[in-house]
């Protein structure tokens, strides 16, 4: 019977992954720490066991650099420029070392995450994002103030635009 070799196939079907465009909605509106967790969950998954130690690393050392390298970076540049260049590298990245939907769509032992689930994971990174982002940008500010790193024209302008809408206290 037709219907219970779709049933035998779907249980069979216990590894779950989630799709390059999960992984990319995840990235614009979560952030890097989403994508990182949703990459190392797949290559692991994969036994790419390589593969997900240097998106663990590599990917947490470009996340921090990216938070300490914005406070440097003009105020007026929209978020949209951030978010635009992090889905242009994970797209990359996506293109070049991951499955395809359709090639995980193909394999009898994989699946995709509900998207519920994404939603889930996309909410906890997004609050993770949040709360590493403001750690580090006050810990670049405590840095720039007593001289560990420089303090800039350009950083001390967007200090003080943040300061003048209420978005932190300075000086």
């Amino acid at each position: 019977n037709k219907g219970n070799l779709v049933m035998e196939e779907a249980q069979q079907k216990t590894d779950l992954l989630y799709s390059p465009r999960q992984i990319e909605i995840a990235i614009v509106l979560a952030g890097p720490v989403c994508t990182i967790y949703m990459l190392v969950k797949n290559y692991n998954i994969l036994e790419q066991y390589e593969f997900s130690r240097n998106v663990k690393y590599l990917g947490s050392f470009l996340f921090l650099s990216l938070l300490v390298a914005i406070a440097y970076i003009p105020y007026d540049i929209p978020n949209g420029a951030f978010q635009a260049s992090c889905l242009i590298f994970v797209w990359a990245i996506l293109k070049k070392y991951h499955m395809t939907k359709d090639e995980i769509s193909d394999s009898s032992a994989l699946d995709f995450r509900s998207n519920w689930t994404v939603v889930l994971v996309t909410l906890l990174g997004l609050i993770i994002t949040l709360g590493i982002g403001t750690i580090v940008s006050i810990l670049v500010i405590i840095a720039a103030d007593v001289g560990l790193l420089p303090m800039t024209d350009s950083f001390v302008s967007t200090l003080e635009e943040m300061s003048a809408e209420g978005i932190i206290f300075w000086r």
